[in-house]
């Protein structure tokens, strides 16, 4: 079926959040970027912080014990609060431009650091009927429970959305449970996607 829903992930795909290279170059390259990246999606200690169950800096202790730094939890959660950069330039524009006849979401796993700034910077709200953090809703991308819980509050099937996220695991969790899926990274790859399938508005003649 086409799809009703449009969904997007936020970190990489709407906002300019890179954990990976600063994971490397802290590590002094004892990850390399494919370890550094899915450290997000597996270092357990950041489930409890990501799903609004524990504080920031329950996370970044045991994170600079597993990665062998030489900071204090404090000077670590610093850092991480500065990866987040803000929204991609032009990422609120393109949302703008998503036809009418579609549903805008967000599916996320996100924090209450980052969330707060990303929401100031970017006022998502204004450009999505629907949001769904992580911190919030308890529940994470890649667990199945993620993508369910939003099928179940929308009242859709899951062959009605599509997804845009930036990590393989999400994208590949997201066609196993029946929905459409795309990997995009940044706002030029999510735009030439949204213009493949038909999602944007015609552009104004000249």
């Amino acid at each position: 079926m086409t799809p009703q829903v449009l969904l997007f992930d936020v970190g990489g795909v709407l906002a300019d959040w890179d954990g990976t290279t600063p994971l490397v170059e802290l590590t002094e390259g004892r990850l390399d970027r494919d370890q550094a990246r899915r450290f997000w999606l597996e270092f357990k200690p950041l489930v409890p912080f990501e799903t609004g169950r524990a504080s920031v800096h329950e996370f970044t202790g045991p994170a600079v014990e597993a990665l062998g730094l030489d900071m204090s939890r404090e000077e670590f959660a610093a850092r991480f609060d500065s990866w987040m950069a803000g929204p991609y330039e032009g990422a609120m524009a393109l949302l703008e431009r998503i036809r009418p006849d579609f549903v805008r979401g967000v599916l996320s796993n996100n924090n209450s650091m980052h969330w707060a700034r990303f929401l100031e910077q970017s006022r998502i709200d204004r450009y999505v009927e629907h949001v769904f953090v992580s911190h919030q809703t308890g529940l994470r991308k890649p667990d199945r429970a993620a993508y369910e819980h939003v099928i179940d509050a929308l009242g859709q099937p899951a062959e009605a959305f599509h997804f845009f996220d930036d990590n393989p695991e999400c994208v590949e969790a997201a066609r196993s449970f029946g929905m459409q899926a795309t990997r995009v990274r940044g706002v030029g790859e999510l735009e030439a996607a949204l213009a493949a399938e038909g999602y944007l508005k015609e552009s104004a003649m000249h």
